[in-house]
């Protein structure tokens, strides 16, 4: 499970992508979702560019709603990856477990996947890059993450 703040955004695209790239391996093994630590917030003023960048690499984003993070989660995913500290430390905090960083599992290194501000004006490229940095780190993350658990 991909946990980010509003699950609107960075959990989603990663979600989303990984859903893809599963389908076009024909892997079934692999339940993929996100979560929000703030699922119940207002985001009507947020960009929705995300889904439209996705829907045009043919990424289906069908079936998409936001969910909020609660204990249930630890239940239901065998591993939550955090899109930052924030999320990562909120976790930790409210939860008492630790969970990796979506790029400490990537490339083993503890940074945050960050997203600019819609109103910025190179954000329709910021989401293009980030729609593409998820998608091409897939088969990183896949293979990482049963190596982590077949220890």
């Amino acid at each position: 499970m991909f946990v980010c703040t509003d699950n609107f955004t960075r959990s989603v695209i990663a979600e989303f992508c990984m859903k893809d790239f599963l389908r076009r391996n024909n892997k079934t093994s692999i339940n993929v979702a996100s979560a929000g630590i703030r699922a119940n917030s207002d985001i009507s003023k947020y960009s929705t560019i995300h889904f439209d960048i996705m829907n045009k690499q043919n990424i289906d984003t069908y079936g998409f709603t936001r969910t909020q993070f609660d204990e249930n989660c630890f239940d239901n995913f065998d591993v939550i990856i955090a899109m930052s500290e924030l999320h990562r430390d909120y976790i930790k905090e409210k939860y008492n477990r630790d969970v990796p960083l979506f790029n400490e599992i990537y490339n083993g290194e503890k940074t945050s996947i960050n997203v600019g501000a819609p109103d910025s004006v190179d954000f329709v490229d910021q989401m293009n890059n980030l729609v593409k940095y998820f998608y091409e780190s897939m088969p990183s993350i896949i293979r990482n993450l049963e190596q982590r658990t077949a220890l």
